[in-house]
């Protein structure tokens, strides 16, 4: 379930407070162990990429994790953010039922 007050945290930001700060590994050591870049690793934790699978198995291979768990913190934060620019448009989107009951009435 999605937040209704604020955003999502977002997979790099726990990535980076809960994983790398209290294991007191760097960005570079962290790249190296996933066998990634560690621009990619920077655009993760800066929030400008995202967790994809083969991320999502990549971290849970090493944190002893599951790929579920870093994809659906990714799939959160994408749902929210297509709620906040598209959510007027899905206003607009009537269920078959309720729209099959308004061609009926002539609306």
């Amino acid at each position: 379930m999605l937040p209704k007050n604020r955003k999502p945290t977002h997979p790099g930001e726990i990535l980076k407070y809960e994983y790398l700060e209290p294991l007191g590994m760097t960005e570079q050591q962290l790249a190296e162990s996933l066998g990634i870049s560690q621009g990619f690793v920077n655009d993760l934790i800066q929030e400008k990429s995202s967790v994809t699978p083969d991320i999502a198995f990549r971290l849970a291979r090493l944190f002893n994790t599951s790929a579920e768990f870093w994809l659906n913190l990714q799939r959160h934060t994408d749902m929210w953010d297509a709620l906040q620019i598209y959510g007027h448009e899905y206003e607009k989107i009537f269920p078959l039922s309720a729209a099959a009951k308004r061609e009926a009435s002539g609306s």
